[in-house]
């Protein structure tokens, strides 16, 4: 289900705006998860993405999906940049 919420929203993003700079706020929790995985597509659509990640948890599902925008080269940042 994390998988098709996130693509749900990357798909959302993407019908109402043209590629630009985005800053996803993800969470510890599900909803967070749902975050990485719309940064991931929305990555692949062309977005410049940055995630703000400031409650990581060490659940391995969180991890790969980081691991997995990490590996897109999606800065994942522990506070708002400035």
């Amino acid at each position: 289900l994390m998988e098709l919420a996130g693509l749900s929203v990357a798909c959302a993003v993407q019908k109402q705006y043209t590629p630009c700079k985005l800053c996803i706020v993800c969470g510890p929790g599900n909803n967070g998860g749902d975050g990485l995985v719309a940064a991931r597509h929305l990555c692949h659509f062309g977005f410049t993405v940055t995630i703000v990640y400031p409650k990581a948890t060490t659940k391995e599902l969180y991890l790969n999906l980081l691991n997995q925008c990490r590996d897109l080269a999606i800065p994942v940042l522990e506070q708002l940049p400035d």
